[in-house]
């Protein structure tokens, strides 16, 4: 996944919740800025605790796989709570 792919699925993610850039900046202490530049694939520095934080507040999770790893059943299933 590019940064640009990401940035998407962030940005209707976000959308699926009606929450606007600002909503989500405030509810994830991630600048508005920030989650502009994330949605449209420019960022140059984030972090991974403020990925991580934008990720939880839009219920998405930060999943590492080897490349070329296809999904498997286990990797489509909603995972319980």
């Amino acid at each position: 996944m590019t940064l640009t792919e990401l940035g998407a699925e962030l940005a209707a993610a976000r959308k699926a919740r009606h929450l606007s850039q600002t909503d989500l900046a405030r509810a994830s202490g991630v600048s508005r800025q920030s989650i502009s530049l994330l949605e449209r694939g420019a960022i140059t520095d984030l972090g991974v605790r403020k990925l991580m934080r934008v990720l939880e507040v839009l219920d998405l999770e930060f999943v590492v796989r080897p490349v070329g790893h296809p999904l498997t059943l286990d990797d489509l299933r909603p995972k319980s709570a």
